[in-house]
């Protein structure tokens, strides 16, 4: 009997054809896998998967600038400046007083730029820093680069700042491709003779080896998990074939550098070269020299085991040995290893690196609700560099003077002349409450208002000597009102410097009733304040509501000669790319008259040396300053708002559920701004304000506001608009007998 021919073929055929047609589509699902990954990182740019950083605003040391030359070394330490006592070579610095050499780095971003090079900076206690290029010719200003003040990663919390290939120098590349992967360049993403040999391994029981490529890992690290399978292993050899049909090896080589990890800063992975060096090194990664290359190869194997900071014998080792192989690999010569090796580690992390990151969190914050486009999940991916206003040594410095309130507390700083953002905490402590007190709280400001009502006085020609009445009153109403003064102390008569110094509730009201609650809201609008403010007395007496940053930006008028600049946090937001999405230049506008303006910083001044900041001298506070003491009924809120010609910072302290806590802005505000300006000022002092032609200065009786004549007593200087000044003699005190009389008279 006839055998049956199978009518399709032999089952073996189709069993292949079976295996072909799924192998072609594990084949195509890769392709298509590790092209949308490709076209993420690749096609689309880098920043694709790298996190945001925020910077700090570079800090400019002006020829003739009176800086103290302990702070300017801080800040070279902070930004990972090695100090030398040879000739300092880039990112290295020497102070010999009164002189500093120093290499800068050098930057270029929106808005600032500084070459690179050797400059030195020779301090006089006359003449402040003199600079001078390596040529000896001097320069006009030096640039400290920008420091990151806190990155943005996201929910896994990534730290990944992508590098170019032309960036990575040559000693770190031939350092991990030795280590790592030495046939790199010559296979075509396996190494035969590596896979045979972890074969070898896995059929003598032990566990699945690695023999992974560069281009393995890679392929590992974009697409797959790293659970070690079989099937895993398959899937990685198959993608790794691909890439190295799809990217050159330089490319390869690059997107594997920028996404290894490299260890762990906190709650934060380290991810990528770039951040390493500034993690291991506080430096650019091409700025890194070999020994410093050999160590971040070294930590790829194991970045807990061969940490530096917590294991510096293990990781030495394991630097030495990157070392010696790159010398196999005839990567260095033979001098250079032995120099190399003798080499430290030299790992610099910034002082106090967590608290100086905690102290940023929320600027940071505020920098985030800033830019509402970039919002989601994309601010966390693109790779952006927001660079800021803010100056990270008083970012932790006004964090630290906060960290000493019983209360709960606020600071926020700008510099009066350009509304540039340099320091903002909104609470004690970050960890504790997001809630930024500085910018999201609206609190009744008390007495800290009154400015606006005195400004709004000299704008109508009032003067500082107008006397004003200082009694007791009370307004009827739906509700009868009768503030008081501080303690229930009345003068019965004070001139407008004497109210304002010295607070005084009365008469500040009596001035606010003259000049119309209509002029002090025009002039509290003029000067910045941008709240919804009440439209009865309560106003000059600070009830309406504001922010701390609001309030401090609008005493900037007093300080820089009537102009009102924009407050300014964010200055320029970058891509990955280089490429400018935004860029802020300072924007002002004209508040007051100069000549109005140094009145008001005058009468400030004298809150400060006579009046309810008088306790700032006591505080160790010895440069000149002006400013106001607010607080509100029952103590609920202190504040102080104070400045230097350089320097305008202003701090609230109170409680989250406004509980009455009998604070004073003198008791509780004054000490905090004191701690801050007193270490704040050190590398930006104030000048003097210059006094504008049109303000001249008369001998008054302060009873009368009258030209002093004889019999007056107490008379001092005053200052007056031209035009303004008085011109009859006191009718109050008269020489001789009748004089005599008429004090008695009034005495009775």
């Amino acid at each position: 009997m006839a055998r049956r021919r199978r009518p399709f073929g032999p089952l073996w055929l189709w069993a292949a054809s079976i295996l072909l047609a799924f192998a072609g589509l594990a084949a195509l699902w890769f392709a298509a896998q590790a092209e949308r990954k490709l076209s993420t990182l690749v096609l689309g740019g880098l920043g694709e998967s790298f996190s945001t950083r925020i910077w700090s605003a570079p800090f400019i040391v002006r020829d003739a600038a009176r800086g103290e030359s302990s702070r300017l070394l801080e800040r070279l330490d902070r930004l990972g400046y090695r100090r030398t006592d040879a000739h300092p070579l880039k990112g290295e610095y020497r102070w010999s007083a009164p002189e500093l050499t120093v290499y800068l780095r050098g930057h270029r971003i929106p808005g600032s730029e500084q070459n690179e090079g050797a400059f030195v900076l020779r301090r006089s206690e006359d003449a402040g820093w003199l600079l001078f290029d390596g040529l000896g010719g001097t320069v006009p200003e030096l640039r400290l680069e920008p420091e990151l003040v806190v990155e943005l990663a996201g929910e896994k919390s990534q730290r990944r700042e992508p590098a170019e290939w032309e960036q990575i120098p040559a000693s770190l590349r031939d350092a991990v491709t030795s280590v790592e992967d030495k046939r790199f360049w010559t296979h075509h993403g396996l190494d035969p003779r590596a896979m045979a040999r972890a074969m070898l391994a896995n059929l003598r029981g032990r566990d699945l080896q690695g023999a992974s490529t560069i281009t393995q890992q890679l392929s590992k690290n974009l697409f797959l998990s790293p659970r070690r399978t079989f099937r895993r292993k398959l899937s990685e050899a198959a993608l790794s074939f691909y890439l190295e049909l799809r990217l050159e090896k330089e490319r390869i080589l690059t997107l594997y550098l920028n996404h290894i990890y490299l260890g762990q800063d906190g709650s934060a992975s380290v991810m990528g070269v770039r951040s390493a060096a500034r993690h291991y090194f506080s430096k650019e990664v091409s700025d890194l020299t070999l020994p410093e290359s050999a160590l971040i190869a070294g930590v790829i194997r194991g970045p807990g085991v061969y940490n530096p900071f917590r294991d510096p014998k293990a990781a030495k080792a394991r630097r030495d040995f990157v070392l010696r192989r790159m010398r196999e690999e005839d990567k260095i010569s033979a001098l250079e290893l032995d120099a190399a090796l003798d080499e430290p580690l030299a790992v610099k992390r910034p002082t106090a690196q967590e608290d100086r990151r905690d102290s940023a969190y929320y600027a940071a914050e505020v920098v985030r609700r800033l830019l509402p486009r970039y919002g989601g999940d994309s601010l966390y991916r693109h790779g952006l560099s927001i660079h800021t206003a803010m100056d990270p040594v008083l970012q932790t410095l006004a964090a630290k003077a906060i960290s000493k309130s019983k209360h709960q507390a606020a600071l926020a700083a700008i510099d009066p002349r350009d509304g540039s953002v340099l320091a903002l905490i909104g609470g004690r402590s970050f960890d504790e409450s997001q809630f930024n007190r500085a910018t999201q709280a609206q609190r009744q400001p008390g007495s800290a208002f009154k400015p606006f009502v005195f400004a709004a006085a000299l704008r109508m020609n009032l003067t500082p000597a107008t006397v004003l009445r200082d009694k007791p009153k009370t307004w009827t109403g739906a509700k009868d009102w009768s503030p008081a003064n501080y303690e229930g102390v009345y003068h019965g008569t004070a001139t407008m410097r004497q109210a304002l110094t010295k607070s005084l509730n009365a008469a500040t009201l009596d001035l606010a009733e003259r000049v119309g609650i209509r002029r002090v809201q025009d002039t509290a609008r003029a000067c910045g304040i941008t709240s919804p403010m009440r439209d009865d007395l309560g106003l000059a007496l600070g009830a309406s509501e504001v922010s701390l940053l609001e309030l401090v930006c609008a005493y900037s008028p007093f300080a820089h000669g009537g102009i009102r600049p924009e407050p300014r946090l964010v200055t320029s937001v970058v891509d990955s790319d280089g490429v400018v999405f935004e860029a802020a230049a300072p924007s002002v506008t004209i508040a007051l008259d100069p000549a109005t303006a140094f009145l008001m910083n005058s009468m400030l001044e004298n809150v400060v040396t006579e009046g309810t900041a008088r306790g700032l001298k006591s505080l160790g506070v010895t440069f000149p300053a002006a400013g106001k003491t607010g607080t509100t009924n029952d103590g609920r809120d202190a504040w102080f708002v104070g400045y230097t010609s350089a320097l305008l910072a202003g701090v609230w302290v109170g409680d989250d559920q406004n509980r009455p806590l009998k604070l004073t802005g003198g008791k509780n505000a004054l000490p905090l701004w004191a701690a801050f300006m007193k270490e704040a000022s050190a590398d930006r002092p104030g000048e003097p304000i210059v006094r504008p032609e049109t303000v001249l200065e008369v001998m008054v009786c302060p009873d009368s506001g009258m030209v002093a004549r004889s019999g007056c007593p107490g008379k001092r200087g005053e200052l007056f608009l031209t035009g303004t000044e008085p011109r009859s003699d006191c009718a109050l005190h008269r020489g001789g007998l009748v004089g005599w009389l008429q004090r008695m008279l009034r005495k009775e």
